[in-house]
């Protein structure tokens, strides 16, 4: 019976442990609990730098993570590679898949919606919606528009 006690105890801990990357609270940077490269849940910070996300990054201040699978949310977000939603004062993305949110959005390449006061992306195949909107590489229609620019 002893052994079949230490036999559960053993797997919820371990099972407690390996779904620490459920939530992680992170102060700045690297000084996080659990300090780890992948958050799978729930992240909240007031700056926080996240190598993988899949799930919510919630920042006060600044939230950066090289791929983006969910919602990130801070004054300033930053990713390499997202797919999701970016709602920031801010947003940053080398590519983005989805929606991007904020008074400044400014992508290399994005396949979906920005919705801001300035859009930047190099190449896009979506719509832009704001005061200033700018389509690099526009195939489609002009690469500086006001109200509304696109790319199909």
């Amino acid at each position: 019976m002893k052994k079949v006690l230490l036999v559960l105890l053993a797997v919820v801990l371990l099972g407690g442990a390996a779904q620490a990357q459920v939530f992680k609270l992170s102060l700045w940077g690297d000084i996080c609990v659990p300090n780890e490269d992948y958050t799978g849940g729930l992240e909240l910070a007031i700056g926080t730098e996240t190598p993988a996300v899949d799930g919510v990054q919630l920042s006060f201040i600044y939230a950066q993570t090289d791929k983006l699978r969910g919602l990130q949310s801070a004054l300033v977000s930053s990713t390499k590679d997202g797919q999701g939603v970016q709602w920031s004062v801010v947003n940053l993305a080398d590519q983005f898949q989805g929606a991007q949110f904020g008074l400044v959005n400014w992508s290399k390449d994005v396949k979906g919606l920005q919705w801001g006061f300035i859009n930047y992306t190099e190449t896009m195949k979506g719509l832009q919606i704001g005061l200033v909107n700018i389509i690099k590489n526009n195939p489609t229609f002009l690469p500086v528009f006001v109200f509304v620019n696109f790319s199909f």
